[in-house]
């Protein structure tokens, strides 16, 4: 015959439980709405194929499932249009420098306008350090990427 689990036990248990929800909420309130859905979906089509392995066959490893979880999605695209619609975006990626000041307490701020040419900053850092030796600059760089697709039906946030 089995013990009771201890009152304290069962209350940890339950409060472990709550905790865990609430990361989960929080988890996917800081995704995009594009983010939530492309793993919703994802989520979706592999407990669907976890329900139909055959229960006395090993269990394929990471990147088989994900291999047959992203091929069953592709195959049903109105189920699963977020997934679907990656097929037809682009992504531009654009690579520029720019020089920066150190403030008084140490921070770092723009002191220029950006380019995509190293020399040309460079330039612009020699002119600033010849008016101003006083002061401390440093060159940056920035990437801006640029993902560009149709809008899939979105899941918004709960």
């Amino acid at each position: 015959m089995s013990q009771p689990l201890p009152d304290a036990l069962v209350d940890y248990f339950v409060q472990r439980s709550a905790e865990r929800a609430d990361a989960v909420t929080k988890f996917l309130g800081n995704l995009t709405d594009r983010e939530r859905t492309l793993i919703r979906e994802a989520a979706v089509m592999g407990y669907v194929h976890g329900r139909r392995h055959p229960r006395d066959e090993d269990h394929p490893k990471d990147a088989a499932v994900l291999h047959l979880v992203v091929d069953a999605c592709l195959a049903a695209p109105d189920l699963y249009p977020a997934i679907a619609a990656v097929h037809e975006q682009t992504t531009s990626s654009t690579l520029k420098y720019l020089i920066e000041i150190q403030q008084p307490d140490g921070t770092w701020e723009q002191g220029s306008s950006s380019s995509p040419d190293p020399e040309y900053i460079q330039q612009q850092l020699s002119v600033k350090r010849a008016k101003h030796p006083e002061c401390e600059y440093r060159i940056a760089w920035r990437t801006t990427t640029v993902t560009t697709g149709p809008i899939p039906r979105i899941v918004p946030a709960a």
